[in-house]
């Protein structure tokens, strides 16, 4: 197929990689010139804006932060609207609030240009998107992701494509997902420093939990913390993981569902972007937990000197 990729961020140039390396012919969009270098090397072509990304492709592709982003590039000047032809079909991969997915989804109905929400996940590891074995949920026209489907399988499991519904199915998934992914990891941290600092050592309560009913993949997510490694790559962001816990309560005030397990880690995360850590990797939030607990979960803490 002919593909448009825009936005090549920690897992949008992966993905873009392998819509590549898939046969796909491919041209790429970042608002970042120098982050395409990798794309260009392996066959794709540069385009100056995203209508110039759209412009004769069958479908485009958009990796972005969030709502706002996402309606810039499709809707805004120079947009993906300016170039897609009627008949393309444009792939919404970013974590979007369902509401903004609906109105782009009427917007592009209008020009004849079909939307698609396809959020993706890394379920089946942190180098799932480099390996092409991402979860994908999507909502919008059944035909319309058969269609697609040869371009999703470039990026994900083909046994992880989940169809979810009508337009913005795919974005309540992804909220819902990780709201439960983004909340795990924060009783993990309060566990980890009430048993640290009630004198038992972080690795014995890691293994122990990692092997008990607490056992979840988000434990893997620590070994960074206990090596104090915060970097973003291959991660999303402290402030995307924001964002994302945000549209979730959202959601749920916009449906009339109480959410306060939800409420408290939003106010985790607000309360880890005001303290400057917003630009590190996500499992820096543990931070937050780490300064009200006076204790840090550094490897080897709690062992006996």
């Amino acid at each position: 197929m002919k593909v448009g990729f825009i936005g090549l961020g920690n897992i949008g140039k992966p993905m873009a990689l392998n819509v590549v390396g898939a046969g796909h012919r491919t041209v790429v969009h970042d608002i970042r010139p120098e982050a395409v270098t990798d794309l260009l090397e392996a066959g794709a072509t540069w385009a100056e804006t995203p209508a110039d990304a759209a412009r004769g492709n069958d479908v485009v592709m958009g990796s972005l932060p969030g709502p706002l982003e996402v309606e810039a590039v499709v809707s805004g000047e120079q947009g993906v609207l300016d170039g897609a032809e009627k008949g393309a079909v444009y792939i919404d991969l970013a974590t979007n609030s369902p509401s903004m997915v609906r109105k782009l989804h009427r917007i592009c109905a209008d020009k004849g240009v079909e939307y698609i929400d396809a959020p993706v996940s890394k379920g089946s590891g942190a180098d799932s998107a480099d390996r092409g074995v991402l979860t994908v949920m999507a909502g919008g026209g059944p035909e319309t992701l058969e269609r697609v489907r040869p371009v999703l399988e470039a990026i994900a499991d083909p046994d992880l494509i989940f169809y979810c519904g009508p337009v913005g199915a795919g974005a309540v998934c992804k909220l819902c997902n990780n709201l439960v992914s983004h909340a795990t990891f924060g009783v993990m941290a309060e566990a980890l420093t009430i048993g640290l600092k009630a004198g038992v050592p972080l690795e014995t309560l890691a293994e122990v939990m990692a092997a008990g009913s607490a056992s979840s993949p988000r434990i893997r997510r620590f070994e960074s913390v206990f090596d104090r490694d915060f970097d973003p790559a291959g991660f999303a962001f402290v402030r995307s993981d924001a964002k994302d816990v945000r549209l979730a309560t959202e959601l749920a005030r916009e449906v009339d569902v109480p959410a306060d397990i939800a409420a408290a880690v939003d106010q985790k995360y607000v309360a880890a972007v005001a303290a400057g850590i917003g630009h590190l990797g996500g499992s820096a939030v543990v931070q937050v937990q780490e300064e009200r607990a006076r204790v840090e979960l550094r490897r080897g803490s709690g062992h006996s000197s």
